[in-house]
């Protein structure tokens, strides 16, 4: 079969406005439907379609608790600190050389069954955050009453393709969205860094569009002493720049799924100067023309 026989149309604006479904699932369950397309998926897609392709759908991924586990505790005892103690456990230490430490570890083991395994420094610098988090007025007056930890499923309302979202909070009184994130310095100088390293702007703008909700602020927290806590909002020039950057990323994709064509970093470049210019229908016969060699500034 030709993968490159079918051109890519366009298929317009869905008629109607797409749905907005909202449910009380679970950080796993939300990562398992693979089917969506996040704004995580998007970046990755941005370095390369072929990248995303094999993070997507090859790649054997195991998903390491731990990895998530001082991030997944600051945001719950933040934002659902009813549940936390619930969830979440301080693990001992165990001397594993010893027979005494091996036995309390499988103790331990069948304890902390079903929770997220917290080490004792880890314990601490959380509850600490969350000490100075509840005393600031603007991040409580944004989390008062709010809707959290909710996943949204809507459809792109341009390509027809399914996204997915999980807001860390909205306002049932407001227009806007309060995403926590946890950092080592909470500075201007240094946030910002991290807007542009993570790509913070497509996330916000991607969020305030399929949300519909008008504003998006950061909270950011410092994990080191003496955990300083800021509130940021990104210039409508960031925003519109990461609007720009997903609406790309989402009709590239729905390319790459029609042709079935998932190009590597240099023809991906092409590919994006095609879609810059309007001319799509072009890319192949152009690809077979050029030698992909990316120039850097």
């Amino acid at each position: 079969m030709d993968i490159y026989a079918n051109k890519y149309k366009f298929s317009g604006a869905v008629s109607n406005p797409p749905t907005i479904e909202y449910f009380k699932d679970t950080f796993f369950e939300y990562l398992g439907k693979k089917d969506y397309i996040s704004a995580s998926d998007i970046k990755t897609f941005l370095k390369s379609p072929r990248l995303y392709y094999y993070d997507k759908f090859e790649k054997e991924h195991k998903v390491e608790q731990r990895y998530f586990s001082v991030g997944s505790g600051l945001h719950e005892i933040i934002l659902e600190p009813e549940l936390f103690n619930e969830n979440y456990i301080i693990s001992p230490k165990f001397d594993l050389r010893t027979k005494a430490g091996k036995e309390g570890a499988a103790e331990f083991a069948k304890t902390a069954e079903g929770k997220v395994i917290l080490m004792e420094d880890e314990m601490d610098m959380i509850r600490k955050i969350a000490e100075v988090a509840i005393k600031n007025e603007v991040l409580t007056e944004l989390l008062n009453g709010s809707y959290r930890e909710l996943s949204i499923y809507t459809t792109d309302p341009i390509t027809g393709l399914k996204v997915r979202l999980r807001p860390d909070s909205f306002c049932t009184d407001k227009s806007t969205i309060t995403d926590i994130k946890s950092c080592m310095d909470s500075s201007p100088r240094k946030f910002k860094k991290d807007v542009y390293t993570y790509e913070y702007s497509l996330s916000a703008a991607y969020y305030m569009d399929f949300a519909k909700k008008e504003n998006y602020v950061f909270a950011a927290c410092a994990k080191t002493a003496p955990y300083e806590i800021a509130i940021y909002v990104l210039s409508d020039e960031m925003i519109e720049y990461g609007r720009k950057q997903y609406r790309m990323g989402l009709d590239l994709l729905k390319w790459c799924f029609d042709n079935n064509h998932w190009p590597s970093y240099n023809e991906f470049e092409l590919l994006k100067e095609s879609y810059e210019l309007g001319n799509l229908d072009d890319f192949f016969e152009n690809k077979d023309k050029s030698r992909l060699i990316t120039i850097l500034g």
